[in-house]
Formats: C-alpha cells, sequence, structure tokens
C-alpha cells in the first residue's frame, strides 16, 4: 500500500511539475500584472508637487493675462485646491480646455513631468486691430478675427479703427464683403508692411465706408477711400512711394492731407 501511495504522490508531483513548465507563463503573467495595477495605483493616488504655468509674451514683451490668472482659472475648475492634487485628478485634454476658454489664450499645453509637476504653456492671441466705435463697441480683433475684450493688464499698440464701424456680428467671417472682413484684410496687409506698420496709428471709417488713415507722427490724414481688395494696396504702395521719394525733399510737415483716392497719383494739400 505504501508502494502505491508513494507511486501516486510521485505522479501528483510530476503533473504538477509538467502544469508549472506548461502553464507557468500565466501565473507570472498574472503576478507581473497585479504588480503593474498596483503600482500605477500608488502612483495615481500621489499628491502633484507643483504646477507651474507659463505664458509666453507677446511679440512686444507683453502679457494681457498673467500666469496668477492662469491659476485662478484652474482652481476654480476643481473641487479642491491645486496643492491637494492627486495624479488622478488630472484630466491634460480638460486643463487645456480650461485654460483655451480663457478669451486671451489661443492655445495651451499641458503635461505631468517625471516629478509629478503640473506644467502649463499658455500662447496668447495677439491682437491685429483695435475697435472703438461710435455705437460704444470697444474691443480687439486678433490675428484669426476672433473679439478679444480689453486687458487690465496691458494695451496692445495696434491701429485703432474708429468711426461707423458696424456692430459686432458672430458670422461676419462668413460673409466676404462684411466691413469687419474688409478691416481685417486691411490690418493684416498693415502688419505686414514695415513701414506700414510703424506709420499708421489709426483707421477712421466714414457713414459711408470711406476710410482715412491718421499716422502716428504729425497731423495728416490720409483718405483711402472704400476698401478695395485690388485697389487698396495699389494706393498705399503709392503712399509709400510718396513719402520716400517726395516727402524726404520738402518735409512732410507742409502737408496736411494726402489723398490716395484718384488713379495712379497721391494728391497732396499743403496746410
Amino acid at each position: 500500500m505504501a508502494s502505491k501511495a508513494t507511486a501516486a504522490l510521485g505522479r501528483l508531483l510530476a503533473s504538477v511539475f509538467i502544469a508549472i513548465r506548461r502553464y507557468g507563463w500565466i501565473f507570472v503573467t498574472l503576478f507581473v500584472a497585479v504588480l503593474a495595477i498596483s503600482a500605477i495605483t500608488e502612483r495615481e493616488a500621489t499628491p502633484i508637487r507643483a504646477v507651474q504655468p507659463v505664458v509666453l509674451p507677446l511679440p512686444d514683451n507683453a502679457n494681457l493675462v498673467e500666469p496668477e490668472e492662469l491659476l485662478e482659472l484652474l482652481q476654480a475648475s476643481f473641487t479642491k485646491s491645486l496643492d491637494q492634487l492627486t495624479l488622478s485628478d488630472i484630466d491634460i485634454e480638460r486643463v487645456e480646455e480650461v485654460l483655451e476658454a480663457q478669451p486671451f489664450v489661443g492655445d495651451a499645453e499641458a503635461y505631468v513631468d517625471a516629478d509629478l509637476v503640473l506644467h502649463i504653456t499658455a500662447e496668447q492671441r495677439i491682437p491685429l486691430l483695435r475697435v472703438i466705435a461710435d455705437n460704444g463697441q470697444n474691443y480687439y480683433l486678433d490675428l484669426d478675427g476672433v473679439r478679444l475684450p480689453l486687458s487690465p493688464n496691458y494695451t496692445v499698440r495696434v491701429p485703432v479703427v474708429t468711426g461707423k464701424v458696424v456692430p459686432w456680428s458672430d458670422d461676419y467671417p462668413e460673409k466676404p464683403d462684411h466691413q469687419l472682413q474688409q478691416l481685417m484684410a486691411l490690418g493684416h496687409y498693415l502688419r505686414r508692411d514695415e513701414f506700414l506698420r510703424a506709420l499708421v496709428e489709426q483707421i477712421d471709417v466714414s457713414a459711408t465706408g470711406e476710410l482715412t488713415l491718421a499716422p502716428k507722427l504729425g497731423d495728416q490724414v490720409i483718405y483711402l477711400g472704400r476698401y478695395d481688395a485690388k485697389e487698396t494696396p495699389l494706393r498705399l504702395e503709392r503712399l509709400k512711394i510718396f513719402y520716400r521719394e517726395g516727402l524726404p525733399y520738402e518735409g512732410w510737415r507742409k502737408y496736411r492731407s494726402f489723398d490716395l483716392r484718384y488713379a495712379d497719383q497721391v494728391v497732396a494739400k499743403k496746410a
């Protein structure tokens, strides 16, 4: 009987050994998976060490929104204070969406590094024009045509559009002939040209849609006429030639106005 029991035990141990050799990788895999899940769970519960916001400055090295304002905005989106956040509380996509809802933030990037520091980089929207209309509206238009409020932190030096500007309309980008579309096109043209960017301070809109430019220096007015995608750039080129070739000889102070509305010429009136 003892020999039979011994033989049966031997067969059992042999079967167990074969099973371990054959299926041992499953147990090893399960064991590794349990360890991995445990490590991930422990890491997810680890507190964030710090939140470091960075605002990329505008071309003139200024900020319309400050890093502290981004922290306040982020804080308002969580139910617990920022210094109590754990890794599991951080949804990177949601953090970026919250920050991009700030009017002056065009794009936001966020990530958590190996030291559990939440890094935030915010790219500001760049104002192209400031509108101060007779109807009381006062706002910026950025490079993409997005309406921005005024910033309590900084006033951007861009051409100011005054006068009979049409009221804001959310669907104006869908209308090529809309006045705001035309002002955007003119603003981009001025911004791309170094000479004109330094020259023009104000764009005044008359009741009939005529545009008058005011330079940053002097009391002259420049009659540009109604905006036309083909004709307006030609008129501005004639103005540049006149400034460069005509004014140095007599001096710009002798003139009170330049009229660009006539074909192939600049009509200058002396003071």
